[in-house]
């Protein structure tokens, strides 16, 4: 079926999924259909003000951290330069300590010790058989896990943050599991409440220094 508009001009779709569309010239013109799985976008710079495009593939993670870090001789290792990311995923294996204390281990974001951490979920130690529930608003860290009572005894964890390359509240889910007697883990989301957008995270152990494990830190756009 033609379409015709006042000045006279008339146009038919050609194929199975020609549109018709506007051209610059006001007048009527035929878009021819796409390839396969391409979609209809706006664009200004086509004679139709359309055209078929493929669509976008979801973003990749990338390591930002070349190799990981190292967790060693100091009770904060901070992993900088990782701006612009929307997501972050943070991922520590095998982190110990110099004491046997059984101590806590953490994250934090832009060294931030404010209190503007709002943590929900759950923990369990090692001796006990039920879950205790955990909310701690207004806090100055993320906790993920707990080492036991012997030098061997280490920690792994993750945490994945969203909405990192924006202002205002970024939300995460934290978990983490030590090994040996007394140890804990930990099962817990939130947000972050901070103006700045993230650009370093710091892993942290409340007593002693790191003497074993890494961090890896991943981005995505």
């Amino acid at each position: 079926m033609a379409i015709t508009k006042a000045s006279g001009n008339a146009v038919a779709p050609a194929a199975k999924g020609d549109l018709v569309a506007g051209s610059a010239t006001n007048d009527a013109a035929v878009l021819t259909v796409g390839a396969n799985d391409t979609v209809l976008t706006a664009a200004s710079g086509e004679a139709t003000g359309l055209k078929w495009a493929t669509v976008a593939a979801g973003s990749n993670w990338t390591l930002l951290n070349s190799g990981g870090t190292a967790l060693t001789a100091a009770a904060t290792i901070t992993v900088s330069g990782i701006s612009g990311k929307d997501k972050i995923f943070i991922y520590v294996t095998g982190a110990s300590t110099t004491v046997t204390t059984q101590p806590y281990l953490k994250f934090r974001f832009n060294t931030d010790s404010g209190s503007n951490y709002n943590n929900n979920g759950f923990y369990q130690y090692a001796s006990a058989s039920y879950f205790i529930n955990y909310e701690v608003l207004s806090d100055d860290d993320i906790i993920f896990g707990g080492v036991g009572t012997t030098a061997a005894n280490t920690v792994n964890g993750t945490c994945l943050i969203s909405g990192c390359n924006s202002s205002g509240l970024k939300v995460y889910q934290s978990t983490g599991l030590g090994s040996g007697t007394g140890r804990m883990m930990f099962q817990l989301n939130g947000y972050y409440n901070s103006a700045s957008t993230i650009s370093s995270i710091s892993v942290i152990t409340e007593d002693g220094n790191f003497d074993a494990g890494t961090v890896y830190v991943y981005g995505s756009a």
